[in-house]
């Protein structure tokens, strides 16, 4: 990976929209039913490795820690970086948590866990996946201390119509059907909730515009994910995002072979790899 100061242009964990008979994003493959989340699959994570250097590390909604970031963490930590990821209110249980979750309740786990993060190092990376990136970018925007932002599939936006909605429906419909993880590993049998809470739609939503509205505050390298065959997040959203920071440092990576929950499909590896080499040599340029 190189860092430049200009933009590169190459380039479920949850499914947020109510379902829709037409989406402008590829048609994925039919997957097993997803598994039940227990303790172990919704598990926070904390690695104190032997470095200076922590990462903040968050998953998306309807996601959770273990399920999401285990090959993430295990990488990073193996590697002398000190991980910590924790689990977002209403998450790991049942969809029926989620309701009583707010986007401040996310944004206040958010900085409990970037606390955590200073505690085990002096220099504090964050890496979201899907909403985790955007909270990635909540804390941006409000600590300009943090040494850099990983986002993977992060929205700021969504596209889907029906998601105007959404703040009457909440008042009608408790909940929202939902497929499993959106990963192209057809062999993968992960748990999920096996539906969403329309109300944490609704509160997402609210994060993602106040998100939205803020982006220019955000001025540490950036470096973002984007998968082409996502069925959950516009990939354009990658760009929207680059186009809007302040970043001087901002990088966009493009996988081929992943679909929303890249961390724990076909690229995660690579992905993994990559922001190893993303956190090294923006600690060698700020030397």
């Amino acid at each position: 990976m190189r860092l430049s100061s200009s933009c590169s242009r190459q380039s479920a964990c949850s499914s947020y929209a109510l379902k829709t008979s037409q989406r402008s994003h590829p048609t994925r493959p039919s997957l097993p039913m997803a598994l039940p989340f227990d303790k172990a699959s919704a598990a926070p994570i904390r690695r104190q490795a032997g470095s200076d250097t922590a990462c903040l590390l968050l998953h998306g909604l309807t996601g959770a820690p273990a399920r999401d970031l285990w090959f993430l963490a295990e990488y990073l930590s193996a590697r002398s970086i000190s991980v910590v990821a924790p689990l977002l209110t209403g998450h790991g249980k049942t969809w029926k948590e989620l309701e009583f979750a707010t986007s401040e309740s996310w944004q206040n786990d958010a900085l409990v866990g970037l606390d955590e993060a200073r505690a085990m190092g002096k220099t504090v990376f964050v890496a979201g996946l899907s909403m985790g990136g955007t909270l990635t970018l909540y804390l941006g925007e409000h600590h300009p201390e943090i040494a850099g932002l990983i986002t993977i599939n992060a929205p700021v936006y969504l596209d889907d119509p029906k998601m105007r909605l959404v703040p009457i429906l909440r008042h009608f419909r408790k909940n929202q059907p939902k497929g499993p993880p959106d990963v192209a590993d057809q062999d993968a049998m992960l748990p999920d909730l096996g539906f969403n809470s329309l109300e944490a739609i609704y509160q997402f939503e609210r994060l993602m515009q106040g998100v939205r509205g803020d982006l220019g505050m955000v001025t540490q390298p950036l470096l973002s994910f984007r998968s082409m065959q996502d069925h959950v997040v516009p990939p354009r959203n990658a760009e929207y995002i680059l186009d809007h920071v302040n970043s001087r440092i901002k990088s966009v990576i493009t996988l081929e072979h992943s679909y929303h929950c890249a961390t724990i499909d076909y690229d995660r590896e690579r992905i993994a790899a990559d922001i190893e080499q993303f956190i090294t040599l923006v600690q060698k340029q700020q030397v």
